[in-house]
């Protein structure tokens, strides 16, 4: 279960669907953590020097060698966020399971939120998820992703790049219904109010769902007259910092 706190629930309805399967992954670090060996799991890992290294002593098994990165990996998050809640070796073994499995989104997305919210490192956490972006460019939900882990960067949303991710997001065939929205919302409120108009006619000229239509046209309203007035600051809403916890389900 992933609790979010600080922002309104109906919105962030949508958003927990981005990173539900967090709780999965957390549910199989418990069973990882019981049922396999516990001494030091990522030792033989951490000390490659990198995915490339791992990749050439894998002998073309790379996606086998990934699988076990994958329970390693889940199962270091779910032994340390037991113990010492420390992920000092996170960082490398999530790029050396990536390197192994450059397509594999889930890892890209539990190691970067994993790093950021409990690891502390959000450098670390947002360098991962560049990296899966990059890798998988056509995959709207993996932006939806980047932009949400912005959105919820610690100590301060950082909502210019958030809303790049989700203007992404936006453009992939894949395009999660939310994220033209989520695009529109976080450029009003960093005070980028002609390209949230822009984007919010794009969400009332899209949208199939009536309720979003309308929202479209009131915040359409609202950034015309913040615009006409040369107020700005009507259209930005003061935004609490969120908290995004991952616990075991």
């Amino acid at each position: 279960m992933i609790v979010v706190a600080g922002w309104r629930r109906r919105v962030f309805s949508s958003w927990l669907a981005a990173v539900v399967f967090a709780a999965g992954a957390v549910g199989l670090a418990q069973v990882a953590w019981v049922r396999l060996p516990h001494p030091r799991p990522l030792e033989e890992l951490s000390y490659y020097p990198s995915g490339k290294a791992v990749r050439a002593a894998t002998l073309g098994h790379a996606e086998t060698a990934a699988d076990l990165a994958w329970l390693r990996a889940i199962q270091y998050y779910g032994e340390h966020r037991r113990s010492d809640n420390r992920f000092a070796r996170m960082a490398h073994v999530f790029d050396i399971l990536t390197t192994l499995a450059p397509h594999f989104e889930s890892a890209y997305a539990f190691g970067a939120f994993a790093l950021a919210q409990e690891g502390g490192d959000f450098d670390e956490a947002t360098t991962l998820i560049r990296k899966g972006v990059a890798a998988n460019p056509r995959s709207g939900s993996l932006a939806l992703q980047a932009g949400f882990l912005y959105y919820v960067k610690p100590g301060g949303r950082d909502l210019v790049h958030a809303s790049e991710y989700f203007e992404q997001a936006a453009r992939q065939p894949d395009a999660p219904p939310q994220a033209a929205r989520f695009a529109a919302y976080c450029r009003q409120n960093a005070g980028d109010l002609y390209v949230a108009l822009a984007l919010w006619n794009d969400v009332l000229k899209g949208s199939g769902n009536a309720y979003l239509r309308q929202m479209a046209e009131k915040k359409i309203d609202e950034v015309r007259s913040a615009i006409a007035h040369g107020r700005p600051e009507e259209a930005i809403r003061r935004m609490t910092i969120p908290r995004v916890i991952l616990t075991p389900s």
